[in-house]
């Protein structure tokens, strides 16, 4: 049971950045994804029993975390106030900073549906499987979240470069 413990503490820490970037993006505020997090962090743990391949950790736990998200947006009415919270550094990389808030600013604007699959494509790299496991959809679903998403992000980007 200890190295399931320490495994367990290893791997949150290891995925702690990605859960506060998942969250952040789908709640849109410090306190409920604070919440969410350590929310998560003990239903996994709680049932870390019914994970059958710790190879797909990270998805199962992103899968928790999203589910608990909705289930937060579900029972609250959501908030809007966010400072900065995402780590500008990344995932564009040569990227100016007022370019990096634009993009940003507009991801942020999207649908919850359309920022998460974002987020989870572009931010965290995963794949389009992963994704539709975590928000409980088919891939081709998921594949065309992505595309309205990108059509979406496209239409309101270039709204921002002609309004300048």
């Amino acid at each position: 049971m200890k190295d399931d413990k320490e495994w367990f503490c290893d791997s949150i820490q290891t995925y702690q950045n990605s859960m506060y970037t998942l969250a952040i993006g789908i709640l849109k505020n410090e306190d409920d994804a604070q919440d969410v997090i350590q929310e998560t962090i003990l239903k996994a743990y709680s049932n870390l029993d019914s994970l059958r391949n710790r190879n797909k950790f990270k998805q199962w736990l992103m899968q928790i975390l999203a589910n608990t998200s909705y289930e937060l947006i579900r029972k609250r009415k959501p908030t809007s106030d966010i400072d900065d919270q995402w780590d500008l550094q990344e995932p564009e990389k040569g990227i100016d900073i007022s370019t990096k808030l634009t993009l940003r600013e507009t991801v942020e604007s999207l649908p919850v549906i359309y920022r998460t699959v974002i987020i989870l494509f572009y931010y965290e790299n995963m794949s389009v499987k992963e994704i539709a496991v975590i928000t409980n959809t088919q891939p081709v679903t998921v594949r065309q979240q992505l595309l309205r998403a990108r059509k979406l992000l496209k239409e309101r980007l270039s709204k921002e470069i002609l309004e300048l």
